[in-house]
């Protein structure tokens, strides 16, 4: 695709892409500052955030030395017209990712689906690497030092079409299978980001992509701020009305197994008494991390109360969720030997199957049961060691 003759008011250009810069420091700003701890969740989200900073000062250069002619301005309208390529795939897929992680709070899940989303942004790279060798295949860069795209652009167009569909299939697609009870605020960053793909599409010079992206992460960030109703800030995982919600879902309209285990930690009183609160706040919040490293792609975590977690597996068999409760025991041990933090963690665990006649709270007082039998037998064990006060 050539270009026609443009015209480019660098002072628009100016005024958008540094009310994106602005807006996005503003944003990463606040959220570092008003959140309890830092999940995988928010790790990607601000990525988002920082590719979209770096694409509005790197197209906002492209723009500046286009044309103009001095020592390495060729090179640098090459670097950051790349850079705007692979800004622009990357936000796709970390979004896709964000998605991902927020709806099902399942590490494993995201890394899985992580091997296909992936396969576009590693083909636009590819592509933008090969052009930095004049290949000519994404744009080119003429001798008067002239921006020019060429028909190989439609690929990153295309990738970006498929990030926003697939995220949108990921948020109704969870809605059916009773996952995503509350409604994630897709639209509010597709519909802006997909309209200035359009316009940048349609109109070079007009920058607009990377500003929409900026009203688009506040959008979600303010609709996030409003479904925290079902979120657990200081674990990253839902609480304890997702989990009735869930239940309430599972009576009316799934038939599929559905196990539950429960797990309290050994000694939390311990870790407060003896390193203070602040302390036991990074344990619940290590605890959670773990917890979403360590399930299946069909589990979910939950933070019921206090110290006490639930994970939910739908449609496994018993073999299965012994082997998650092997794994959360394994990587808790990892931690354990990993010394990072001046706490060691351990859980008490106990599963149960949501009968066909169970209700919430009968499902509830099986899994509490069946724990508190492994909560006696670890005080037990403590206490014929000689270790009953030590954390």
């Amino acid at each position: 695709m050539m270009e026609g003759i443009t015209i480019i008011v660098l002072e628009e250009i100016l005024m958008a892409n540094g009310l994106t810069v602005l807006m996005m420091w503003f944003l990463l700003f606040c959220r570092r500052k008003n959140r309890e701890s830092l999940h995988v969740g928010d790790k990607i989200y601000d990525g988002i955030a920082i590719v979209n900073l770096v694409g509005a000062l790197s197209e906002t250069i492209a723009f500046l030395v286009d044309g103009k002619q001095f020592t390495g301005s060729r090179q640098i309208n090459y670097i950051s017209n790349s850079i705007c390529f692979i800004g622009t795939v990357s936000m796709g897929m970390l979004w896709c990712m964000y998605v991902e992680l927020r709806i099902y709070r399942n590490y494993k899940r995201m890394v899985q689906k992580a091997g296909v989303e992936i396969f576009p942004w590693l083909v636009e790279v590819i592509m933008v690497l090969c052009n930095l060798f004049g290949t000519g295949i994404m744009f080119k860069i003429s001798g008067e030092n002239v921006y020019q795209r060429t028909a190989g652009v439609l690929v990153g167009y295309i990738s970006l079409v498929i990030y926003f569909a697939y995220s949108i299939y990921l948020v109704y697609h969870s809605k059916k299978q009773g996952v995503n009870l509350n409604f994630f605020p897709v639209i509010y960053f597709v519909g802006p980001c997909f309209a200035g793909v359009v316009l940048q599409f349609l109109f070079y010079g007009i920058t607009s992509s990377w500003v929409l992206v900026a009203v688009a992460l506040i959008f979600v960030q303010m609709q996030s701020y409003a479904e925290s109703l079902y979120m657990d800030e200081l674990s990253g995982l839902y609480n304890r009305r997702y989990f009735n919600a869930v239940l309430a879902e599972k009576k009316i309209a799934s038939h599929k197994s559905l196990y539950g285990i429960m797990m309290d930690v050994n000694d939390f009183k311990c870790i407060n008494d003896n390193l203070g609160h602040s302390t036991g706040d990074k344990a619940i919040c290590t605890l959670g991390n773990i917890l979403i490293r360590s399930i299946p792609d069909d589990g979910m975590a939950i933070r019921y109360a206090g110290d006490e977690f639930i994970v939910l597996l739908s449609g496994v068999d018993t073999e299965r969720v012994l082997a998650t409760m092997e794994e959360i025991n394994h990587n808790l041990s990892r931690f354990n030997e990993s010394g990072i933090e001046p706490f060691h963690l351990s859980v008490s665990m106990g599963y149960t199957e949501f009968g066909t006649e169970d209700d919430a709270e009968t499902f509830l007082m099986h899994m509490d049961e069946k724990m508190y039998e492994e909560k006696r037998k670890y005080h037990m064990r403590k206490k014929s060691a000689g270790l009953e006060n030590k954390v």
